[in-house]
């Protein structure tokens, strides 16, 4: 009976507990705002010393005149646009304020695969030990292999990126 009333307890605490963390973790909890806030200012910092202030100072305040006299494009090369409009050969295309990298979508995927793999490891492992049931205990060592085999190929992926990575630098040369 009192294994009963254990795992009832048990699953009224997941129940309350787990789906706000989850949804947290997907909509964007603090802890991944301010990552994104520190990626953001980063990426800032990085492109401040690239951009003389004169151009800066013509992306601000376009219909005021910059102090330079204004260049054109040849008519035919670029369709009319003036030289304040088209964005140099080799510079970053800036992305919109809320714009997330594919890359960085796949990451906090696979973080969150292996959050909810080391949860589900301690609840199982909890619920093993206080009811003492055969079947926590399986299921227990059924998540643990995955969280572990789950690892290890997140850890050949980066393996083999790297080296890829590696290879293309001497194939470029």
């Amino acid at each position: 009976m009192s294994t009963v009333i254990l795992l009832l307890v048990g699953a009224a605490w997941l129940a309350v507990l787990v789906p706000p963390l989850v949804r947290s973790r997907i909509n964007g909890s603090p802890s991944n705002s301010v990552s994104n806030f520190r990626r953001q200012l980063h990426s800032l910092e990085s492109a401040g010393g690239r951009y003389p202030q004169g151009q800066l100072r013509s992306m601000a305040r376009p219909l005021a005149p910059s102090g330079r006299p204004a260049t054109r494009a040849p008519q035919g090369q670029l369709g009319g646009l003036t030289g304040a409009l088209v964005r140099p050969q080799g510079q970053r295309v800036h992305r919109p304020a809320g714009y997330v990298s594919p890359q960085a979508l796949v990451r906090q995927r696979r973080q969150n695969v292996v959050v909810g793999l080391a949860i589900t490891v301690v609840v199982t492992l909890f619920l093993a030990f206080t009811t003492g049931s055969q079947a926590f205990v399986m299921l227990f060592g059924a998540s643990l292999i995955a969280l572990v085999v789950y690892c290890y190929v997140l850890v050949q992926l980066r393996v083999r990126r790297d080296n890829e990575r590696y290879y293309n630098q001497f194939r470029r040369r």
